[in-house]
């Protein structure tokens, strides 16, 4: 089945789990797909982490690193970095001076594959790094929330399908009165918050909130006084954005009322404050 519904959890609420395809690393898996295997997850690498042997996926992976400093060949990736190896690209040296956390998408099975033989790869689709601290950002590319002042910052964009990978830096007070209505999307929406707050009808989303939307789900509208930035994925298309005619008050500080799978909900410290999870 596709992936469920998942709108929101706050990732720290998960306790981290041994990784299966090594047992050094920890693992916190935010949604997955059952069929293809794909998967969005939080991937810990502890400190003196060391791994020599050269393989591949048989799936794209894409990544941005949370905390930490880790090498992959011989490039180095710290907080902001963000990447897309797609599938075979050779991972043939991976060493970490320090704990490190990456959110890690997985588009399959990501068992890796130990072979001398490696395919070739699509490398105009091979994104080494991006350093997003030092790039410039442009504005939002939708008109109603650029004029808000909000910021973007596009990762990738694959050429075939149209599926979108980036930033979004809202300012304080940016989206507060004025963002009052409710959105549309055709595609699936997939985000993870980096820093600030966001103010949804289920509750506030603090750092480290994800949330996977599938298509045509209305929603909103969204507020932050504080300012947010988040990580987003369109899936199955470009995102395209349909906004209500009719406008909603934004609801300030609700109580935590999410939609959750029971696979995640099981999975879940319920000792949590219904107001504000974390």
């Amino acid at each position: 089945m596709p992936r469920p519904h998942i709108e929101f959890i706050q990732t720290q609420m998960l306790t981290w789990e041994k990784s299966k395809t090594n047992s050094l690393a920890l693992i916190k898996n935010l949604s997955s797909d059952k069929i293809s295997g794909a998967s969005t997850n939080i991937i810990r690498y502890p400190k003196n982490f060391e791994f020599n042997n050269t393989h591949f996926l048989e799936c794209d992976e894409e990544f941005f690193i949370l905390s930490g400093k880790i090498s992959i060949n011989d490039h180095t990736y710290v907080k902001g970095d963000y990447a897309f190896f797609p599938v075979g690209h050779p991972r043939e040296k991976i060493k970490c001076e320090q704990q490190t956390d990456i959110l890690t998408y997985y588009e399959g099975n990501n068992k890796p594959v130990f072979s001398k033989k490696i395919p070739k790869i699509e490398t105009s689709q091979l994104i080494i790094k991006l350093e997003t601290q030092k790039e410039d950002w442009g504005k939002a590319t939708d008109p109603k929330i650029a004029a808000l002042g909000v910021k973007r910052l596009g990762l990738r964009s694959d050429p075939i399908s149209g599926e979108t990978t980036w930033l979004l830096n809202i300012s304080p007070n940016m989206m507060d009165s004025e963002y009052d209505k409710k959105e549309l999307h055709p595609v699936v929406e997939e985000v993870f918050v980096l820093s600030g707050e966001m103010h949804l009808p289920m509750g506030v989303l603090k750092k480290g909130a994800y949330f996977w939307r599938p298509p045509n789900i209305s929603h909103g509208p969204v507020g932050t006084k504080k300012g947010a930035v988040g990580i987003f994925r369109s899936k199955g298309g470009p995102l395209t954005t349909e906004w209500s005619k009719k406008t909603y008050p934004v609801k300030w500080n609700a109580d935590y009322t999410p939609v959750l799978p029971k696979s995640l909900i099981s999975k879940l410290n319920i000792n949590y404050d219904k107001k504000h999870p974390y």
